[in-house]
């Protein structure tokens, strides 16, 4: 039996460790899985003659959870072109609210 700590930073919700228990839970060789979305890491005790450490993190990284370094992916890079020019010398912003939501808010809504 081998155990491995794994870092699955996309990982980070009880919706994503469903995904990845169902992904994982039938493959042969698989002993016991822990998986907690608060260190976004799973615990793996596997038999390595059934199943290597390489085939568990592709079926990871084929069901969209790939292994990583403990850091949420980047997924987007910010560019300039995108970025306001005037972000850095306005002091203030300032949103307005939709009337429409103010009109949806109060006791009303209570179920």
């Amino acid at each position: 039996m081998e155990n491995i700590i794994l870092d699955v930073p996309l990982m980070y919700g009880d919706h994503h460790v469903l995904k990845v228990r169902d992904a994982l839970v039938d493959l042969e060789g698989i002993e016991e899985l822990y998986a907690s979305s608060a260190w976004r890491q799973l615990m793996i005790s596997f038999d390595p003659k059934k199943i290597k450490q390489v085939d568990i993190e592709q079926t990871l990284a084929d069901a969209g959870y790939p292994t990583g370094e403990g850091e949420t992916p980047v997924l987007v890079k910010a560019s300039d072109i995108k970025r306001d020019p005037k972000w850095a010398e306005l002091g203030v912003r300032i949103t307005e609210t939709n009337q429409a939501d103010i009109d949806m808010s109060g006791e009303f809504r209570r179920y």
